[in-house]
């Protein structure tokens, strides 16, 4: 029988094992009621295993829920998409309560039967984790090209990382509970290389290392080794490699208190009732986050109806959206306002990580990436693939992908949270402008009242594209116009080169063509065109590394925008008003008159 303080915790992230988890969870279980009578009979408290369904589309959740069905011990946590192996052991973390924590591959290549001399060495050694490693230990069905890459990687990691640990990779391992609540929260590598981060983080911690033997069974397999993924994690080695020993960038992290539980108030500001917003509420009643710690407020034109009783729907008739925002938080109860766009929907974890931030009393606010929907269409994804490139958004990529932690002065209302009397404070959304409101808003808060906002990878939400030739440009063109008008009205956070360099470039593609009237002009033409080169290879690249199979059309796209949003820039930049500035007073003075 399971007690509140369980001795031992099993994590084990699954995705499409539905053909054997069901066996491999009572295979576990069996083991972990072993060591009760062996290595752990002196010791108090019980066992867990906690499985997490990482977005599988076979019938792994419904082999894990009859599993735990039949056996108290095992808990059962579902993601609804896909997401990695370390945001998978993270939210089983979350969900575990062991002093000692086990991460356990759901495959079962390693035989449990490995975690009883996983818990002994910790126990003799007194140290902090042990990782099973399969150089020390033998192999069976060991594939010759899996053997030489492995070598050539612990290699590659010694150099760059030097580890007490010469096998990172292998699927089990052991911890101490209070080295994974240290280091979990500052990961940033989702896939293959979280196991090189986790171990760098715990030795710079100042944590105990150590290795045990284990057979692995890999039964002929090649795993995950295809040249995109040795290229994906040699990226993600030297990014760990920059961040710890250039950037010091986890030297500067805060942990976060993840059990507070501030009152949040999710507001989403819409036109009119649509499956995207539907999704969006779906997903914010589905937060792991105790349901009597936040609310839902949907502030449609006019009103709606067939939503959960919980969620409360303010009708504001056809306003902005800033207007419907400040009605939004006029009416909310909560100490923390959340804003969401009607087309994004929240992680399952969004509300935990958000809250866990507010223990500053100078942050006042947290926003957080707005990744692309694995569901969107091509266009859309292509779309995507557009605002995540390097080329496109330069530094401020983070907004559509999970980077690293960082104190911005200016981000998007589609994925940010204020502190409501910050809020306040600041006057709320002034109204002049759409989109930009949230530019006013965020420099208001960071330079004039002097709070901070904070950027959390871990704060993250799925925010759906436009296609990319029916409505990305339409979207990009009016970003463009606003920030062209910004640089004028907001130096402080809009008169920056990154914002010019589009318009830049535009510039040098329509002049370019002219060199080549006059022979004289030979050197220049001769530039342009290794610029051109240069430009087209680098777009392939940062195109590559996150969307092989989209690379040509990302390249276009990019391209294209930049085009577009260096125009649209210009054409902000020497504007004496903006339009929507106009409609919007015009509209006001009618109102004022009836």
């Amino acid at each position: 029988m399971m007690n509140d303080a369980p001795l031992i915790s099993v994590l084990m992230p699954a995705y499409n094992e539905g053909s054997h988890i069901r066996a491999n969870l009572e295979k576990v279980r069996a083991t972990l009621e072993d060591m009760q009578s062996t290595c752990c009979k002196d010791l108090p408290g019980g066992f867990e295993i906690v499985v997490v369904n990482d977005g599988s589309t076979d019938n792994t959740q419904k082999e894990i829920e009859t599993a735990a069905a039949r056996s108290e011990t095992i808990k059962c946590v579902a993601h609804t998409s896909n997401r990695g192996k370390c945001v998978a052991l993270r939210t089983a973390f979350q969900h575990s309560k062991g002093r000692y924590v086990f991460f356990l591959d759901s495959d079962l290549e390693i035989d449990p039967a490995f975690l009883e001399p996983l818990f002994e060495k910790m126990q003799k050694e007194d140290c902090d984790a042990v990782f099973g490693s399969k150089q020390l230990g033998s192999k069976k069905n060991y594939p010759l090209l899996r053997r030489v890459a492995s070598k050539i990687f612990s290699a590659f990691v010694y150099l760059l990382l030097p580890l007490p640990v010469k096998d990172t990779q292998t699927g089990l391992k052991l911890f101490k509970r209070e080295l994974l609540e240290r280091v979990f929260d500052c990961m940033l590598v989702r896939r293959y290389a979280f196991d090189v981060e986790l171990a760098a983080l715990a030795v710079h911690n100042g944590f105990k290392l150590s290795e045990e033997a284990v057979t692995v069974n890999f039964l002929g397999r090649q795993g995950s080794l295809s040249l995109y993924n040795v290229f994906n994690m040699t990226l993600d080695i030297l990014a760990i490699f920059y961040r710890l020993k250039v950037l010091a960038y986890y030297d500067s992290w805060v942990p976060k208190r993840n059990k507070e539980k501030p009152f949040i108030s999710i507001v989403i500001a819409v036109k009119a009732d649509n499956p995207y917003l539907r999704q969006s509420v779906q997903r914010s009643l589905e937060q792991d986050y105790p349901k009597d710690r936040y609310e839902i407020i949907v502030l449609p034109d006019e009103a709606i109806d067939s939503f959960d009783p919980s969620v409360r729907i303010i009708p504001s008739g056809p306003e902005l959206p800033a207007i419907k925002r400040n009605l939004g938080v006029e009416n909310a109860k909560g100490e923390i306002i959340a804003f969401l766009d009607d087309d994004a929907y929240p992680r399952e974890n969004w509300l935990s990580e958000l809250a866990g931030n507010f223990t500053d009393e100078r942050l006042a606010g947290v926003g957080g990436p707005g990744t692309t929907p694995q569901e969107d269409a091509f266009w859309q994804k292509v779309g995507g693939a557009v605002y995540e490139s390097k080329m496109m958004s330069g530094g401020y990529s983070y907004r559509y992908l999970v980077d690293r932690r960082r104190m911005v002065d200016d981000y998007p209302t589609c994925n940010l949270a204020l502190r409501k009397d910050v809020f306040q404070e600041a006057g709320g959304f002034q109204t002049n402008f759409w989109p930009g409101e949230d530019t006013e808003l965020c420099l208001t808060v960071t330079k004039k009242l002097g709070y901070n906002i904070v950027y959390d990878p871990l704060v993250e939400v799925c925010h759906h594209r436009r296609h990319l030739f029916k409505g990305h440009f339409r979207q990009l063109t009016q970003y463009a116009l606003h920030r062209g008008y910004f640089v004028k009205k907001f130096p402080e956070t809009s008169r920056k080169f990154a914002y010019f360099v589009p318009s830049l470039f535009l510039l040098g593609v329509l002049i370019g063509p002219l060199t080549f009237l006059t022979p004289r002009l030979y050197f220049f033409s001769l530039l342009y065109l290794v610029v051109l080169v240069i430009y087209f290879a680098l777009s392939a690249f940062f195109a590559f590394i996150l969307h092989p199979k989209l690379t040509p059309f990302t390249v276009l796209g990019v391209f294209l925008s930049h085009l577009a949003y260096g125009w649209y820039f210009l054409v902000g930049l020497f504007s004496s008003r903006l339009r929507k500035e106009e409609e919007y007073h015009a509209k006001i003075r009618r109102s004022h008159e009836n």
